[in-house]
């Protein structure tokens, strides 16, 4: 093989390698300058309804929310990443483009390598020499991935500020609730818990998704259980033991009504003393009754 074919396939390999390096970072600017714009008009509110369906990865949390944000902003992105694509780079074209000593000749050297005769070697060596010169920078230039690496680190930037809860929006969150309303009771009762979650981790001190994991493992996420349109009997003992019952079904205030006196009697509890160690659960049953006769 000579030397010049050598330099030809390595080349054509690193156009190759950063050919796809530039598509993998026209992918990744492009992903965040969508995803940063759906954040500035409030996209992630949208799917504020799922949050129920939060779940930990590798010991982060993942908010389902912004999950199908990026699911969105990474169509366009994949979209405008196939459209300016760029073909592969004719090498031997270039070269000779680059360097006009080498004009047809190389090209001519690279057709016919297979072929052995005196003209043909005397060619290729003549190009395999005038070859060494040729500077793989003008030939492979790396500006194209540099500058796509600092747009893709000013658009890191650009998204963590949008993130915040702080930063200007040119829909904001309130307008897209209003516009946005969930579909049913059960979802408007899971964003309204949803809201009191977040608004007890900002009393707490605790940041959106710093720490929340470990809060939600430990106690768990607050619910409100509401009950409507169920009638319920309520029954209060005074000190003199005579009690008071009111029933409520309709929506005025009712006086209550003297009730029938209740006695209070102490009963041991069979259940909790089930779970006491056997050996001290006669002594134990002792201290409670006398406690109780006490008063």
């Amino acid at each position: 093989m000579y030397p010049f074919v050598d330099v030809i396939l390595k080349l054509e390999k690193r156009s190759r390698r950063y050919r796809f390096y530039r598509q993998l970072l026209s992918l990744i600017a492009f992903f965040l300058l969508c995803y940063a714009l759906l954040l500035y008009i409030s996209v992630p509110v949208i799917f504020a309804r799922y949050s129920s369906h939060d779940f930990v990865l590798l010991g982060h949390p993942v908010r389902v929310k912004l999950l199908c944000t990026a699911a969105i902003a990474l169509v366009p992105a994949v979209l405008f990443t196939f459209l300016i694509r760029k073909k592969q780079v004719n090498v031997i074209k270039r070269i000779e483009g680059r360097y006009p000593a080498l004009k047809e000749r190389l090209s001519t050297a690279y057709d016919n390598t297979g072929i052995q005769n005196i003209i043909v070697n005397d060619l290729s060596l003549s190009v395999s020499g005038d070859i060494s010169s040729v500077k793989w920078s003008k030939i492979i230039s790396k500006t194209g991935l540099i500058m796509l690496v600092l747009a893709s680190v000013v658009l890191s930037g650009v998204v963590s500020f949008v993130s915040s809860p702080d930063a200007p929006r040119l829909v904001t969150p309130e307008r897209i609730e209003s516009m946005i309303a969930p579909a049913d009771e059960a979802e408007r009762e899971a964003a309204a818990d949803e809201a009191r979650y977040q608004q007890m981790l900002s009393e707490l001190g605790y940041e959106a998704g710093s720490g929340e994991s470990e809060i939600a493992q430990i106690y768990g996420k607050p619910s409100v259980a509401v009950i409507e349109g169920t009638s319920i009997e309520l029954v209060m003992f005074s000190d003199a033991g005579v009690g008071q019952s009111a029933r409520r079904t309709e929506s005025d205030w009712v006086d209550f009504i003297s009730g029938t006196v209740y006695t209070a009697t102490p009963v041991s509890s069979e259940t909790y003393i089930d779970k006491l160690p056997e050996e001290n659960r006669d002594l134990i049953r002792e201290y409670f009754m006398e406690m109780a006769e006490a008063g």
